[in-house]
């Protein structure tokens, strides 16, 4: 019988992937059509994991619904155009993935965002060709922090729970992790809302070498 692998399964925004500087690039050019003041990162960091919906209405506090939706439609359709313009991988996790890589670790990622704008990162990324499994809302009947997308994912990559990880920058992620039945590290960057130290990962990283540590 074939022996089961571990795997190390990361979320993508604010967790491998800075992409709300992305997003506070396009809140501050509909800031600028509107003649309005360009607002700070902070005020779209700390929302860049809940969608686009609740970036606008945090940045703009006085639009109503029908102006929100018409903001996030020309939100969404500049993010498609611009997406794969500036990646910017948090530090040290390009190393990292090279060094599972090189050491035969199975890694994937299991991510709220849909195939729809995944594809283009992974692509230009070239991590579809790295990994398996790049779980999206797309696959699955249910999202985070339900355990579906981790189960799809161990799956995919061949890998038990007992032996692998989820590492995230959200609450919800930790929940996800330990719904699914795997270790959890919870990231000190990203996009949290709240303490991280009170979510109970098993694991709380400042830097990807930690990871590394934890999970080789």
């Amino acid at each position: 019988m074939r022996r089961r692998n571990k795997a190390v399964i990361f979320d993508l925004d604010g967790t491998l992937l800075n992409s709300g500087l992305t997003f506070h690039k396009i809140v501050n050019m509909l800031k600028l059509e509107l003649n309005e003041e360009p607002i700070e990162f902070e005020s779209v960091r700390k929302f860049s994991s809940r969608g686009a919906s609740l970036i606008l209405k945090n940045c703009f506090p006085e639009k109503d619904e029908n102006s929100i939706h018409s903001l996030k439609v020309k939100f969404l359709n500049t993010y498609e155009k611009i997406l794969t313009e500036n990646l910017v991988l948090y530090n040290g996790i390009d190393s990292m993935l090279n060094l599972f890589d090189d050491n035969r670790i199975s890694w994937g990622i299991v991510t709220n965002k849909s195939w729809k704008y995944t594809k283009h990162i992974v692509r230009q990324l070239g991590w579809d060709k790295r990994t398996s499994a790049i779980i999206c809302p797309d696959n699955l009947k249910n999202s985070k922090p339900d355990p579906e997308g981790l189960h799809l994912a161990l799956k995919l990559l061949e890998a038990n729970a007992d032996n692998s990880f989820y590492v995230g920058d959200h609450r919800r992620d930790v929940e996800t992790g330990k719904n699914a039945g795997v270790k959890t590290i919870a990231c000190d960057w990203g996009y949290w809302e709240d303490d991280y130290k009170t979510w109970n990962a098993d694991f709380v990283a400042s830097d990807p070498k930690q990871i590394i540590e934890w999970t080789s």
